[in-house]
């Protein structure tokens, strides 16, 4: 999945590189994937042929490439699709859904691993977008939205429910998975379990820094988002997790603030979390 920090890192990459570009040709190797909004090929290529990209937005981790005319071009990576530039004349790879080349040279790829893709795109009128993307418009968005700590700890205070499942449901905070959730919980040292009503003024300003601080990080370590096809900034070369995550895929390991080993519980069956069974109070 794609988390919130790879997700802006990507909307500033299409920024930088694809906006002011206009659309030349379309090919569209799986159809499916353009549901719900086009019923052929066709009618998503004629739509997005010749349009410019004025800009880049994004909801959560969909991106809202806007078009002139009045449209939006709609990306939903899913659960692993990726957005990658090419040269106009490279050819799609085998897990390659959709690409476009632009009038000026190259081409936006997006492609996904696996069988049956879960990655989504479409263009739909701008005024719909929003509504199209089906993120939800009162979840909050730890990189967009600029809440005060205390305005933090009155959402906390309103939406009372154990910390993890809090950060990963995306009706209440968007772009949040498994592993930026872990990594916020261990830097704020609070429990997976702990109830978001029964935080103190202090633990809810630790926890609105932790956000901040463990988010940009992340950014940081991401690199390019649009130069490897299938990139995984969660592990190294050798499989293990990466060196800017503290806890999460570390089970075993030393906790590098108290050398407690960290622990791996699961929470519900689709859903585990890591943690130090010390720190983490």
């Amino acid at each position: 999945m794609l988390e919130l920090p790879e997700a802006e890192v990507l909307r500033r990459d299409l920024e930088r590189e694809v906006v002011g570009k206009r659309v030349k040709d379309v090919v569209v190797e799986t159809p499916s994937v353009l549901k719900p909004w086009h019923r052929t090929r066709p009618e998503f290529a004629s739509l997005l042929e010749g349009r410019r990209i004025a800009s880049v937005r994004r909801r959560g981790n969909v991106m809202l490439l806007e078009l002139d005319e009045g449209l939006t071009w709609l990306v939903d990576p899913g659960v692993q699709g990726s957005l990658h530039l090419e040269t106009a004349s490279a050819t799609l790879g085998t897990d390659a859904h959709v690409a476009a080349s632009f009038a000026t040279g190259g081409a936006l790829h997006i492609s996904e691993t696996g069988r049956e893709p879960t990655l989504r795109t479409g263009v739909v009128p701008s005024v719909d977008a929003d509504d199209a993307s089906g993120v939800s418009r009162d979840a909050l968005d730890l990189l967009a939205d600029t809440p005060t700590w205390i305005e933090f700890g009155r959402y906390l205070m309103a939406n009372d429910e154990q910390l993890k499942l809090l950060l990963c449901d995306p009706k209440r905070f968007l772009g949040l998975g498994p592993v930026y959730s872990d990594e916020i919980l261990w830097e704020a040292g609070l429990r997976h379990d702990r109830m978001s009503a029964t935080l103190t003024p202090q633990e809810i300003r630790r926890f609105y820094r932790a956000a901040h601080e463990v988010l940009v990080a992340a950014m940081k370590a991401s690199g390019s988002a649009l130069e490897d096809a299938e990139p995984d900034t969660f592990t190294d070369e050798d499989g293990a997790a990466a060196g800017h995550l503290s806890v999460y895929g570390r089970e075993g390991l030393a906790c590098s603030r108290c050398r407690t080993p960290i622990q791996r519980t699961r929470i519900k069956r689709t859903m585990v979390t890591f943690h130090c069974p010390r720190c983490m109070g």
